[in-house]
């Protein structure tokens, strides 16, 4: 079905899947072809937006998840309409402690088998700008601590933000001995314009360059929408940022 008039829809916990299949009678009463769907792949937790992507692989499970997606395609199919999704090819969310991918290569460095998959320079540790003043103060303040989670050792930072500790000092230690011996080094915000060693999206330290250039990346970031379109539940796609990307006309042709 080719695109008429598209309807966006804003999709978060307050306003899921469920609740946009309620609405659907009402855009098909004003003349619309598609509703336009920001993403629902799984984003930071509570976020309002869902670019902040933290697993490009499974439906968000707070917007109703595998099952509430095709619920709200069969709405839409009833009457006449159907599903374009927004996706996020560029950048992935790397803070908090929540995806589990980038988590990966704070825990194993160059030796994690996503350290391919993020645009970073091997010759220095990974920069982590996350920290409101220089370490040593937050140290000072006691805002960095040790906790165990589920048997393993983390990194707090001011109480929620989690970096995980390298399998070799999963005894704990001394703090700012054991920091020094992580594959990333914590740092004051103010020094990721000068010292970051990664690809960023725009200045949002925050968000992490994805090289979906290479095929790997590109076909395990993407496997999801293949599937979805697969089977019928969505008819295009979006692009969001694909000047974000190292070949755009590239990437366009592939995907």
């Amino acid at each position: 079905m080719i695109p008429r008039a598209t309807y966006r829809l804003q999709l978060h916990s307050g306003f899921t899947f469920a609740q946009a299949e309620a609405i659907v009678p009402y855009l098909q009463d004003l003349g619309i072809s598609h509703v336009y769907a920001s993403p629902v792949t799984v984003a930071q937790p509570g976020s309002t937006h869902g670019y902040d992507v933290i697993d490009p692989t499974r439906v968000n499970p707070d917007l109703g998840g595998e099952a509430g997606l095709p619920a709200l395609v069969r709405a839409l199919r009833a009457h006449d309409m159907g599903l374009i999704l927004d996706i996020v090819p560029n950048h992935m969310s790397v803070t908090g402690g929540a995806n589990a991918w980038w988590n990966d290569v704070l825990l194993h460095g160059r030796e994690s088998r996503f350290a391919g998959w993020f645009d970073i320079d091997w010759d220095e540790k990974i920069l982590l700008p996350f920290l409101g003043s220089p370490v040593e103060e937050v140290l000072a303040a006691g805002d960095l601590t040790l906790e165990r989670r589920d048997g393993r050792l983390w990194i707090l930072a001011y109480g929620h933000d989690a970096y995980p500790v390298r399998d070799g000092d999963q005894q704990g230690g001394d703090l700012p001995d054991l920091l020094e011996r992580q594959h990333y080094r914590l740092a004051d915000w103010r020094t990721a314009n000068a010292a970051l060693n990664w690809r960023r999206f725009f200045t949002i330290t925050g968000l992490a360059g994805i090289r979906v250039e290479d095929e790997a990346v590109f076909e395990a970031t993407h496997a999801l929408y293949f599937r979805l379109h697969r089977e019928g539940l969505i008819d295009g796609v979006r692009v969001d940022h694909v000047d974000g990307l190292a070949d755009p006309a590239g990437y366009c042709r592939r995907l």
